[in-house]
């Protein structure tokens, strides 16, 4: 369900978090209403706003940790794909110091490793079925074309050598990005998420069960403010997956188009 949900695109994504907000809201006011006429009614009615205070603090812990957890995940993505699209520049420009036919077949081999980015890679990991384990389309290529030149001058076995080291950058940046991409918040976080939320809400009903305004506004207060961290959350969490915040492989694009 979650997984559905953060699909959608970012809109579908806010109706969604706040209609779930707003209909937990409204569980909590019925269950409230239905207590009210209950004989429990006058026990529940010693509970005081001093209740809310652990109950917020809980819930805000909780939900600033997966944030933190979710925007690192975010700035961890941006540089991964920075560090693999550094690495194959950087070995395009190394390549310019190795004999000719040598540095056609490398660059041939990257340009075709970028395609293969662009058209199967990242469609691929975006649903999930990319795997990080294997040597990629072109990189491959490109390595096995730089270890088996025997340099003859200096400069040039400088230059080899500096090539197969950021052509293995490039191959960790992707196995990183790879990785990243199957993190995700958990479903029994998800569940501790909306289990304190629908607490908060009955308990903020209680307190005003014999005010149903101030318990109605009150309780739609309290539901939109969820209904943003959800949404917060359910955009941002997976940069590398379909909906919400998309990552798309721009840096890598443009050395296509610049090589």
């Amino acid at each position: 369900m979650i997984i559905w949900i953060e699909s959608q695109d970012a809109a579908v994504i806010a109706l969604l978090a706040f209609l779930l907000s707003y209909a937990l809201a409204a569980l909590a006011f019925a269950i409230v209403v239905w207590l009210s006429r209950r004989p429990v009614a006058a026990a529940l009615k010693a509970t005081t706003p001093v209740m809310l205070t652990p109950l917020g603090l809980l819930a805000g812990l909780v939900i600033g940790f997966l944030a933190s957890h979710v925007w690192s995940n975010v700035d961890r993505a941006n540089g991964y794909v920075s560090q693999e699209a550094d690495a194959l520049r950087e070995t395009m420009l190394l390549a310019e110091a190795l004999p000719a036919e040598l540095r056609g077949t490398v660059r041939d081999a990257i340009g075709k490793y970028l395609r293969f980015v662009d058209d199967e890679d990242w469609p691929a990991m975006m649903q999930g079925r990319a795997r990080a384990g294997t040597t990629p389309v072109g990189l491959g290529e490109a390595l096995t074309a730089l270890l088996s030149y025997a340099p003859a001058q200096p400069g040039q076995q400088i230059a080899q050598q500096r090539a197969v080291a950021t052509i293995e950058r490039a191959l960790e940046a992707r196995w990183n990005r790879i990785t990243l991409s199957k993190a995700a918040i958990s479903p029994i976080q998800w569940a501790t998420i909306v289990l304190l939320d629908l607490l908060l809400l009955l308990t903020i009903g209680i307190v005003h069960m014999d005010r149903w305004p101030a318990a109605a506004l009150n309780l739609a207060s309290f539901a939109t403010a969820i209904a943003a961290c959800l949404i917060l959350l359910l955009v941002n969490d997976r940069p590398f997956s379909t909906g919400g915040f998309i990552l798309q492989p721009d840096a890598l694009r443009e050395i296509g188009r610049t090589g």
